[in-house]
């Protein structure tokens, strides 16, 4: 296998498997859940390395994924208490574990490879190399960092099967949900769970903070398409496998870092779907009746 070859195979796999759950934040109006999810792992990810040695041990990503459900927790209770809104009980705890995340990193992991354009961007291209696949006998089965993401995608495609009903009534209508009798809270935080898995998982790839416009631009995109869940969520899938292979052909050509091109190019085409639906309904609007 190429290294062209192996960096598109772990740019598409790391894009979707991202993408997937965020179309439920999108749809739930949740995106920025993400970002504070981000900041918040970010400790666990540092404490998790120091105590292990590595980037890529299961205590490290149990650590993190804890404490990025502690920004879910810590705001739900914070809001309930009535003394602060939504949004400011999310700002008030991920600046605080970002922090101590920063000050351990910069004191307390000079033996372990993690570094500050790690946490920013991730390693995708470093990841691709020869040296860092998973090889059987003679067959290069791509990168070791793709597998983990992939059994990742896995297990939220069963979840949202599983639990599809459940996700789609408590997105659109919260209280005919619990109306039903639906098992709404206990799906929530289960789709919180592997929310923050997720942005674990991707770290090494992406980073702590590039993750963000994976997970929520190429559904957000989608959702300027169309409206209809089981479409959305082929349509988020799709954009964020082409943007993840353009931005990868544009790093190649510009010599850029993979990561935060494909975070560009979701961009672009996130402003180029917009400009074109509002063409479209301006010119609907004008048409006679």
């Amino acid at each position: 296998m190429t290294l062209l070859a192996a960096l598109a195979l772990l740019s598409v796999v790391t894009a979707v498997t991202c993408s997937l759950p965020g179309v439920f934040l999108v749809v739930r109006r949740q995106s920025m859940l993400v970002e504070a999810m981000s900041h918040a792992v970010f400790p666990g990810i540092v404490i998790g390395a120091l105590v292990s040695g590595s980037t890529r041990s299961p205590l490290m990503i149990v650590l993190a994924t804890v404490l990025g459900l502690v920004i879910v927790v810590g705001a739900d209770k914070a809001r309930q208490s009535g003394l602060v809104t939504a949004d400011a009980s999310q700002g008030l705890i991920y600046p605080v574990l970002f922090a101590i995340g920063v000050a351990l990193l910069s004191t307390q992991l000079s033996s372990v490879h993690i570094s500050e354009n790690a946490v920013l961007a991730g390693e995708l291209n470093l990841l691709a190399l020869p040296t860092e696949r998973w090889i059987i006998g003679t067959t290069d089965l791509g990168p070791q960092a793709m597998w983990p993401l992939l059994l990742l995608l896995v297990i939220d495609a069963l979840f949202i099967t599983l639990t599809y009903r459940v996700l789609v009534v408590s997105a659109f209508d919260p209280n005919l949900a619990r109306t039903m009798g639906l098992p709404t809270r206990t799906v929530n935080m289960a789709l919180m769970v592997l929310v923050s898995l997720t942005v674990v998982v991707a770290f090494n790839t992406v980073g702590a903070i590039l993750v963000v416009a994976l997970m929520i631009v190429p559904p957000a995109t989608g959702r300027l398409v169309t409206n209809r869940m089981g479409w959305l969520i082929f349509v988020s899938l799709a954009i964020a496998s082409v943007t993840a292979l353009l931005g990868l052909w544009v790093a190649y050509l510009g010599d850029l870092a993979t990561a935060p091109m494909m975070a560009f190019t979701d961009g672009v085409v996130f402003l180029i779907v917009l400009l074109v639906t509002r063409l479209v309904a301006s010119r609907r609007r004008a048409l006679p009746a």
